[in-house]
This record gives structure tokens, sequence and C-alpha cells, in this order.
């Protein structure tokens, strides 16, 4: 048998290692700066619709991302600023200013009522004023988010965002971040490229009547 036949594995094997190599070079250098700006719009999108709970207007089923679209619910801006526990984060301050308003602004604005008011009559008040307080808490913060996406075109900022990233230094990150799985499909696929070039030597070692 003649030595070059054992060519056939070991280009089979480059072959499969190539392939890999090459697609993925290809994909960075030439696929992602031509798609960049959809993809990009597209992302944009999904985040938007993410933190407003806005209907993707176009299918983002590349990233499987998916926008919140129960109104009950509201959006996860919505839930995360009007949260209970937002609201228990900024109980210690609210009770400091409705303290000082109480001991210090009040006395000042009517100075005849500060005459009936001692400290029970400020604790009482106090703890009416934060009842109050906790129960308008989530309708104020989920009209402020309302104002806020009115006021706040996210979509563009991210857009903008990401736009200021040159392709280069997104290409080197990319392949920073997948370059050891690169390798180890590469490697996988030249070790199934050997395979498959000596299944073909031997078939045809035994059709040509060498084997």
């Amino acid at each position: 048998m003649s030595p070059w036949w054992l060519m056939i594995p070991i280009l089979s094997a480059l072959i499969g290692w190539l392939t890999v190599q090459w697609g993925v070079k290809l994909f960075l250098g030439r696929v992602l700066p031509r798609q960049r700006a959809q993809w990009t719009a597209q992302l944009a999108k999904a985040v938007s619709a993410e933190f407003f709970n806005q209907p993707l207007r176009q299918p983002f089923d590349e990233l499987r991302v998916t926008a919140i679209q129960d109104d009950n619910s509201g959006s996860f801006l919505e839930q995360k600023v009007a949260n209970p526990e937002s609201f228990e984060k900024l109980r210690p301050q609210l009770e400091v200013h409705i303290d000082d308003f109480m001991r210090q602004g009040l006395p000042k604005a009517f100075p005849i009522i500060s005459t009936f008011i001692g400290e029970r009559t400020i604790g009482q008040l106090k703890e009416i004023f934060m009842k109050e307080l906790e129960t308008i808490f989530p309708q104020v913060m989920k009209g402020y988010v309302k104002n806020l996406q009115q006021d706040l075109n996210l979509e563009q900022m991210v857009v903008d965002k990401v736009n200021a990233i040159p392709t280069e230094k997104m290409q080197a990150a990319a392949y920073r971040a997948i370059g050891g799985h690169v390798n180890k499909a590469a490697l996988l696929a030249g070790l199934f490229g050997l395979l498959v070039g000596i299944i073909e030597l031997f078939i045809v070692l035994f059709t040509t009547g060498i084997l």
C-alpha cells in the first residue's frame, strides 16, 4: 500500500479542523460587521421591551429574549421600583424627613398649632403618614416609570452605546469569550474528520482489492 493513501484520513482531519476555525473567523470577520446594525436594533428593542413592557415589533428568537407581556404584573422596571422592599429601604430616610418636618418645619409654618402638638401626637401623625406613603408608593412609582418611559428613549440609548464600540474591539472580545470553545469544537471536528477519513481509506482499499 502506498504511503499516499494515508493522506486521506490526514486531509479529512485537517478539513474538519479548518472548517470550524475558518467558519468562526468568517463569522466574526464578515458576517458580524454586515449584520451588526440589524442585530443591534433587535437587541435594543428587546431591552426596551424587557424594561418597559412593550411588544416587540419584530421576532427576536435568535437571542431567545422574551419580553414581559403580563399587564397585571407590569414591566420589570415597574415591579422593581414598586416592590415593597424598595419602600422598606426608603423607610428610614422618610421617617427622618417626616420627623424633622413635624418638629422643625410645622412649628415654623404654623406656630399656633405647634403648641398643641406633643411627642405622642408627633408619633401618631408620623405613623399615619408612613402608612399612607406605603399605600400610595406603588402607584406613584409606577406612574413615574410610565413618565420615564415617555421621556427616556432606552432603545436609542442602547443603539448608541453599542454602535460606539469599535467593530474590531467587539470581534476581539467575542473571540476571547468563545476561543476556548472554538478550539475544542475544531479538535472534535478534526477527530471526526480523521474517523471519516479512516473509514473512507478502508472502503477505497477494499474496493480496489488492496485489502
